[in-house]
């Protein structure tokens, strides 16, 4: 905030609490210009206002900043200019909501695959996000400020609009103590409320064709959002409804058994109301529907080897902000979140894996249901000085998180390399009447049955409280000290963590700021690894390649060896995983209005949870320990430069190393045969360049307000294991030899907006990986007398892609 006088210029500078105040004090009778400016908001400037120490007018000044966002209407409004917040301690990269909506990248209807485009967020081998190196349960997700992470495998599966969001915000270090259980930071989802206008925008309402096979429907992810008020002044609303149809279809499978018919539907209905002027009352309720009848269909996993898969998700919550006269800020909250997963095969035939694919039903069934129930406080007092101003918050979360879960799994048969032969049918392993498989099995290399699965219900209870304080010592020095305590009903141990964090600004025009901070952080206690030894058994028998019987380390037997795999927990042994996490970074103006960001961040876990074999042996029963430590290392450097309007041009590169003692997450259904080795974490990217940018095209008559907008990314491959055929870790390669080729895409796409029938619109035409690049995605590592490398599995090539969008009334 900006205070200053027109003549001559004389400037006066506040930084505003908590709950939004800032005073300016022993102000002289005279005529004042009030500007007011937040990154990520539109900027007011108030001109001529007249000071009388007389009369103390004019007092108090109310100011209310709207939330930039994309320009649908002819409206006259300023964005702040991108600044250097000095009050901004943590570390923090942002996506506002124009540029979640204006950046290409493939599949851009959902927002999750806008992360990657955000510096220290990697993607792994299934598109899940990966904040600062860490695993998906370790990343604290918020939306709208109530915790939303899936409680049993931390996955990000909540989705929503892309033009329901305000801002996404990813925060992987220096966060305050009000955030915890999760060492890989905040990623925080910020949802927009509607205004005082009535509003209505609608994005690709016309279904899109395909000709594979005939003409069809092939794509089609309408989105509709309507917002307004309901109440001027008083109570608003905002609706935001999403679908998504695809029609996939295998062109090399027979028709009639080609297509896969996948349906989803979001919607977020959002409501809030003023009910006084100190009384803010916010509820919400998302809702999310997948429904997917042959999930991973391909060449080598036709129809019946597949599975039907539908799943929900409900997220409510209400929210009160109460502002109390002696200055402190109130706020409770109430949440509740669940996940549903209902996974069916087709039928109940032996399941077979070959090196050419798949064959007869899919082998697993699972039904589950994880569910959190959330209560929260945060209390802001009012502003006390003492050798400067401190900002005082402390305040509480209280959760309850249920796991209900039923799996059924069939044998599944592993067939020989060379079988079937041509022509013939593959047939599962032959068994005797115990369901043991008969020896010799010339076509049999590995057989693999499960017991146990039955229906199991886990519940843990969360308690947690933090207080922090941010302390404005000088104009240009804020420290901010705080602690939290975390307590769960599994580990039962508390928790205590104390975080330090300050910025410096070196000059009175705020373009330098150096940022540091260091602190204590706990992982909470993830439900799917306490529930995994009630998930089942697996007993597994090996045979040569002639189909003689071996035991687990190949050595020959008379008759089939039962090899069981199993887990255990003894939660009386176990502590919660602790990390050590501090950087520093620098933040500086350079000419032109070019700003430039450097971030160094070091991360050093102890104590992680990982399930391991006894003795060094490479199957048997595995107990959950605390013995995972892992190191992250990463130094990143942006350049971002904003020219007038909208237009924009963002890009940073990062070299990081993200390591574990215990790189493998055993489970039943990775039939991997190995003791927990050292080495890189799937998700691992030394090497990685971001970049993005939304320019104005040439100014001729026919491309007039024609935009340019590109995307692109640089990083070196995934690191990939690379087995026999049997599970075993190939010989003299361990985790970290094989790497995926060099990722490289550019995604660059043009967009005219125009006025017709009295109303805005945007047409957006372009190409997904323009040049082309064989982007190799996953690998098939198992290595064979068939196979004696690994093969790649390829992303899509390049794609046309469009977009048309009713932007609303002029």
């Amino acid at each position: 905030m900006l205070l200053q006088t027109p003549t001559p210029a004389i400037g006066l500078r506040c930084e505003t609490d908590f709950a939004g105040h800032c005073e300016f004090t022993a102000l002289p009778s005279g005529t004042y210009d009030l500007r007011v400016q937040k990154i990520g908001y539109y900027a007011i400037s108030q001109p001529n206002i007249t000071v009388d120490l007389r009369t103390g007018l004019p007092g108090n000044v109310d100011v209310v900043l709207s939330h930039q966002q994309e320009a649908h209407e002819a409206i006259n409004v300023t964005a702040s200019t991108p600044a250097i917040d000095p009050a901004q301690v943590s570390t923090k990269e942002e996506l506002t909501s124009a540029e979640i909506v204006d950046i290409p990248y493939p599949s851009s209807h959902d927002y999750r695959n806008a992360l990657f485009f955000i510096p220290g967020v990697t993607p792994d081998g299934f598109g899940q996000a990966h904040v600062a190196g860490a695993e998906t349960y370790q990343t604290l997700v918020l939306l709208d400020g109530f915790n939303v992470t899936q409680p049993t495998n931390g996955q990000l599966l909540v989705r929503s609009s892309v033009e329901s969001f305000r801002s996404i915000e990813v925060s992987p270090s220096r966060e305050p103590a009000e955030y915890g259980k999760g060492s890989g930071g905040v990623l925080a989802l910020n949802t927009r409320m509607g205004a005082d206008q009535f509003h209505a925008t609608s994005t690709d309402f016309i279904p899109g064709v395909q000709t594979t096979k005939g003409i069809s429907i092939g794509q089609w992810t309408p989105i509709l959002t309507v917002s307004g008020p309901i109440r001027k002044g008083k109570t608003w609303f905002i609706d935001s409804l999403d679908g998504e149809y695809d029609n996939n279809i295998v062109k090399q499978l027979p028709s009639g058994a080609d297509s896969d018919h996948v349906w989803r539907l979001d919607n977020l209905a959002k409501l809030q109301s003023n009910l006084t002027t100190r009384n803010i009352v916010t509820a919400s309720f998302l809702s999310n529907y997948y429904h997917d009848p042959y999930d991973g269909l391909s060449l080598i996993q036709p129809q019946p080897s597949t599975a039907n898969d539908d799943e929900t998700a409900y997220i409510g919550s209400l929210k009160d902000q109460y502002y109390f006269r002696g200055g402190a800020l109130l706020e409770t909250g109430f949440g509740v979140d669940q996940y549903s997963v209902a996974f069916t095969p087709h039928g109940n035939s032996p399941y077979i894996l070959m090196t050419q694919g798949a064959a007869g039903n899919y082998y697993e069934q699972q039904n589950t249901v994880a569910r959190r129930v959330q209560a929260l406080s945060n209390l802001n007092l009012p502003p006390k000085q003492w050798h400067g101003r401190h900002d005082i918050k402390v305040g509480t979360d209280l959760d309850r998180l249920n796991y209900n879960a039923q799996f059924v799994r069939r044998p599944i048969s592993f067939l020989q390399p060379n079988q079937p032969p041509p022509n013939q049918v593959p047939q599962p392993c032959p068994t005797d009447a115990n369901g043991v498989p008969i020896a010799p099995s010339p076509t049999c290399s590995r057989y693999s049955v499960f017991t146990g699965g039955a229906y199991s219900t886990f519940y843990n209870v969360e308690a947690s409280a933090y207080a922090e304080d941010r302390w404005l010592i000088t104009n240009r020095l804020l420290i901010e000290p705080g602690v939290r305590f975390d307590w769960d009903e599994i580990v039962r141990t508390p928790l205590f963590s104390p975080r330090l964090a300050g910025t410096y600004i070196f000059d009175d025009e705020g373009n330098t700021k150096l940022s540091a901070g260091i602190g204590i952080i706990y992982d909470n206690t993830t439900l799917g690894l306490i529930n995994q030894p009630f998930e089942g058994q697996r007993v597994d028998y090996f045979f040569d390649p002639k189909g003689n019987p071996t035991d687990a380390s190949g050595n020959p037997a008379t008759q089939p060896v039962p090899v069981p795999t199993t887990f255990s927990v003894d939660r009386n042994t176990l502590s919660a995983p602790r990390y050590l996490n501090w950087s520093v970074g620098l933040e500086k103006k350079l000419p032109a209005a070019i700003f430039l960001k450097l971030e160094f961040l070091e991360k050093r876990g102890s104590r992680g949870f990982a399930y391991n074999t006894l003795n060094g042996a490479v199957t048997g029963n595995y107990f959950l320990e605390n013995r995972r430590d892992d190191r992250y290392d990463a130094f990143q450097v942006s350049l971002r430069h904003r020219f007038r309007d909208r237009y924009e041009i963002f890009g940073a590169y990062t070299r990081s190393r993200a390591h574990t003692n215990q790189v493998f997450d055993f489970s039943l259904d990775i039939p991997l045969l190995s003791q927990q080795l050292p080495g890189p974490y799937p998700w691992d990217t030394p090497n990685r360049f971001v970049g993005w940018g939304i320019l104005p095209f040439f100014n001729l008559p026919i491309i007039h307000k024609t935009d340019l907008v590109y995307s692109g990314e640089v990083r070196t491959g995934l690191p990939f294991l690379a087995t026999t055929d049997q599970g075993e870790i190939a010989p003299g390669d361990p985790p970290g030899t094989f790497r995926l080729p060099t990722y490289y895409t550019i995604n660059l796409q043009f967009e005219k907006r125009f006025h017709l029938f009295g109303r805005y619109w945007a047409l957006r035409g372009g190409f997904d990986n323009l040049t082309n690049h064989a982007n190799a995605i996953l690998a098939n590592g198992v290595i064979d007398s068939a196979h004696p490398v690994p093969t790649y599995i390829d992303d899509v090539g390049r794609g046309f892609t469009g977009r048309i969008r009713y932007l609303g009334r002029q």
